[in-house]
């Protein structure tokens, strides 16, 4: 039986070599669109976004951090792109109550707990764990190694470095960044950067637009 397509968008990164790994292991064939110049030629089924005609196809982001994901989700709705779809990479575990929302990739070996829901196009990273009850906005990169525990809000567009740790019940402002290795004891004020152990600010960070921009169109 041959499996089915599935569109890998935005793929000028390295980090899209992770998401056509998770899309194979799903049992689909990765077919890669450049919609920006610059890809990978090895990429499997490389074509530019020129020659695609229909666009009403599934599809995923192939880029990896916060910024990132909500520049190529904008290029691609505006570029006709109307279906993202959710990847779950087939190594990772995620409670059966859990919400994953359009165009959120769960890389290889995460665990996400019972009743979290993880954002439009949130991107959680090799070997991330997500606690109980925990919300994950859109956009929100959690790096890999990154330990969240239960009952956490994590505002749209946050980073969270490699190898961090949230401890629960706490709020994670929109757009905020935390450092790698850190842990975070307290709220996190949004569009700041905390680093350390305990996280303390270190400095603010500019703001930017984290809505999704299908979402805002619906």
């Amino acid at each position: 039986m041959t499996p089915r397509h599935l569109r890998i968008v935005a793929v000028s990164a390295p980090y899209v070599w992770d998401v056509i790994e998770s899309v194979s292991r799903s049992g689909s064939e990765p077919l890669c669109v450049d919609n920006i110049g610059g890809a990978d030629a090895e990429l499997p089924n490389l074509v530019t976004e020129s020659t695609i005609s229909d666009r009403s196809v599934d599809y995923v982001l192939g880029t990896g951090s916060a910024n990132a994901r909500r520049a190529s989700a904008v290029a691609a709705h505006t570029a006709g792109w109307n279906n993202p779809v959710s990847l779950i990479d087939a190594t990772s575990t995620v409670s059966g109550s859990a919400t994953v929302s359009h165009g959120a990739y769960v890389n290889a070996g995460v665990v996400v707990g019972a009743r979290a829901r993880i954002g439009c196009f949130a991107n959680i990273n090799r070997a991330a764990s997500i606690g109980h009850h925990t919300a994950v906005g859109d956009f929100v990169h959690v790096g890999p190694g990154v330990t969240v525990a239960g009952e956490i809000t994590i505002g749209a567009g946050a980073f969270i470095g490699a190898g961090a740790v949230v401890l629960p019940r706490l709020s994670i402002g929109e757009g905020a960044v935390i450092g790698a290795g850190a842990v975070v004891t307290k709220d996190v004020p949004a569009f700041t950067t905390v680093v350390g152990n305990p996280a303390r600010v270190l400095t603010e960070v500019e703001e930017w637009v984290t809505t999704c921009p299908y979402c805002a169109t619906n």
